[in-house]
């Protein structure tokens, strides 16, 4: 390739002439991250964390509700339902602050819907039971 200005030879990825300063015309390569995380797999990690919890928390919720004495259960509540329901939110939120295709757009609402249903089916169990005591 040669300079549209002064004729110079330049390489193939030149994005100016390095003897009179010309524009090639090129653009430059932009490398992304290994560490970034498209938008789709921020989606498809929120569904499946938002089944996760909302199977866990219609399980645990029902058990807890026959057994309110297990305060063990709390933790393992805690632990396998509304963690993952936050973090399915919070995730599902990020992953739609982004432009993501529509199929991702979808899964990403079904995972966030299905987490607020489980933080509200066990809190809903929790105030039936404080309402019981």
């Amino acid at each position: 390739m040669y300079c549209k200005n002064c004729g110079k030879e330049l390489s193939e990825e030149a994005l100016m002439c390095p003897n009179c300063g010309t524009p090639t015309g090129n653009k430059p390569h932009v490398r992304k991250s290994a560490h970034a995380v498209s938008s789709a797999s921020l989606g498809v990690i929120a569904f499946f964390l938002g089944c996760f919890s909302f199977v866990t928390g219609i399980i645990f919720g029902a058990f807890f509700y026959v057994y309110p004495a297990a305060s063990l259960l709390l933790y393992i509540i805690g632990a396998t339902t509304i963690m993952p329901a936050l973090a399915t939110i919070c995730l599902g939120i990020a992953a739609l602050m982004r432009e993501i295709q529509s199929r991702y757009r979808v899964l990403t609402i079904v995972a966030i819907v299905l987490a607020g249903i489980s933080l509200l089916f066990l809190y809903l169990t929790a105030c039936i039971l404080a309402s019981r005591f």
